[in-house]
């Protein structure tokens, strides 16, 4: 069975998306705080990394066609042949770095986690998912000077 997780950001009244929208598919409907911030942000890495590994490929990809150097031409035709350089792929997240930071923020309060609009208190709690289950990530932003 799949769950959407929605990340928001509430500043003040106002509610902005902060992540976009992942599907879950859960071994169990069953599921602690804990494992389902695990299986959040794993899948949000993993989303997020195809959308800015696709993004950074092409606008690697143009500015390397614009910009690429005439002495680069002239050596690689020297060479035979002209050739586009090819984009590297960015930098990989530590996806367990990123878990126990969001394990770390669930226990500070920096965010917190609804299911089906009850606030979940502790990572140990469980929590039973069933349609029509809406999980939300909500991220407080204190007010300007205070």
């Amino acid at each position: 069975m799949e769950f959407v997780v929605h990340s928001y950001c509430l500043k003040g009244a106002r509610q902005e998306l902060l992540l976009p929208p992942i599907t879950l598919i859960p071994a169990s409907l069953t599921l602690t705080v804990a494992e389902l911030i695990r299986l959040t942000v794993t899948e949000q890495i993993a989303a997020l990394s195809v959308q800015h590994w696709l993004e950074h490929l092409s606008v690697r990809e143009v500015l390397d066609r614009q910009y690429l150097s005439e002495h680069d031409i002239r050596q690689q035709a020297g060479a035979g042949a002209i050739a586009m350089p090819q984009a590297s792929a960015p930098a990989q997240l530590d996806v367990g770095v990123e878990v126990e930071r969001a394990l770390k923020g669930f226990e500070t309060r920096a965010f917190r986690v609804l299911h089906n609009g009850v606030m979940l208190q502790r990572l140990d709690e469980s929590i039973q998912l069933g349609p029509p289950s809406t999980l939300a990530f909500i991220r407080l932003v204190p007010l300007i000077g205070g």
